[in-house]
């Protein structure tokens, strides 16, 4: 969502994006060349160990910050966050921590343990500031606390009927163990045991330093699959590919609030998913998706089975997910969320 943020917030009047990074890589020369400006710069963590080198470095990152004309400081996760409190504080710059996974107590202590502190926290699900706000609060009392879910191009991803003589049922996911991969193929044996004529989509490719494309590969040939399954890899357009899925799964095992699920449901798909972290919160179960326990490859099996045995279920599960999507989770209701936390956090209100 990074790149729909600066690319919304490139069309604002009064809210222009920079992006800050330690490192050029791929992502800041892509926005870049769109032509949002890119301060590239040391993030280290600071350290107490070393406290001149710490202040220091942190007068450094001020002046920076303050030579970009920064008035506002977004971060992708608490580490981040703890790279530019010293120097935030120095520039006086308020500072927002945009929380996507669950974090422990002990955690928190040490990253706000003798630091400045942040002057909110948004959270991509309802679930997620329920299960993380506490320490969070704890550690930082004055913080605000925002829920914003993800949004998703309701224009570029629109409503796009397959037309399969053979019906393609995919997952939409890296190739992380937590994504459920394995239960997708476990799955998918069952449906095939059953005698479906199935092919399966496996959109999305290795993202760690240990590669699980040619274990999924393995796996679905022992399962006596693997002439059924297509790993695609990591694709530049997932939008062409998800096109052409008559039904959706989500595997996972956990997960924040997927941009894959509402990229779905925009483009009028059929989706069966787990029912985990703040899933239920963008599929309303049995209303636009199918929702089922995690670890579970027969109950995935049964709902996908309910899909393709019954079109006109399929299909009005489809018409609701996209018309919930554009109603609740539309790219523009997500920038407008932002835009209001931004405003309220510059002129220092809760």
């Amino acid at each position: 969502m990074s790149e729909a943020l600066i690319d919304g917030l490139a069309e604002h009047a009064e809210l222009a994006p920079l992006l800050v990074v330690p490192e050029a890589g791929p992502f800041s020369v892509h926005v870049a060349k769109k032509g949002c400006p890119v301060l590239v710069t040391d993030l280290p963590q600071p350290e107490f160990s070393s406290p001149l080198g710490t202040i220091r470095h942190a007068f450094k990152l001020a002046k920076q910050f303050k030579q970009a004309n920064i008035s506002l400081l977004q971060c992708a996760d608490l580490v981040c966050t703890r790279a530019v409190l010293p120097a935030a504080k120095i520039a006086g710059i308020p500072v927002l921590c945009h929380m996507h996974f669950p974090v422990e107590a002990g955690y928190v202590n040490w990253v706000f343990k003798r630091m400045p502190k942040p002057a909110g926290f948004v959270y991509c699900s309802e679930e997620l500031m329920h299960a993380t706000q506490t320490p969070l609060a704890n550690a930082c009392p004055q913080a605000s606390h925002d829920v914003i879910h993800n949004g998703v191009d309701i224009e570029r991803f629109s409503p796009n009927l397959s037309s399969n003589a053979v019906p393609h049922v995919g997952i939409v996911a890296n190739l992380q163990e937590r994504k459920g991969h394995i239960d997708f193929l476990d799955m998918a044996k069952l449906l095939s045991d059953q005698q479906f004529n199935v092919h399966y989509d496996i959109i999305g490719g290795d993202i760690l330093q240990a590669p699980r494309q040619s274990l999924l590969e393995d796996y679905a040939s022992s399962l006596g699959i693997r002439d059924k399954v297509t790993f695609h890899g990591q694709v530049d357009n997932v939008l062409a590919l998800l096109g052409k899925l008559d039904v959706l799964v989500c595997a996972s095992h956990q997960e924040a609030f997927p941009v894959s699920i509402l990229e779905a449901m925009a483009m009028q798909k059929a989706i069966v998913s787990t029912n985990v972290n703040g899933i239920p919160e963008a599929i309303v179960d049995e209303q636009c998706g199918i929702l089922v326990p995690p670890h579970n490859p027969q109950a995935l099996s049964d709902g996908v089975k309910r899909l393709l045995d019954n079109e006109s279920l399929r299909q009005a599960l489809a018409d609701a997910a996209r018309q919930r999507v554009v109603s609740e989770f539309s790219l523009q209701a997500y920038l407008d969320k932002f835009t209001r936390v931004y405003c309220r956090t510059l002129t220092g209100q809760k």
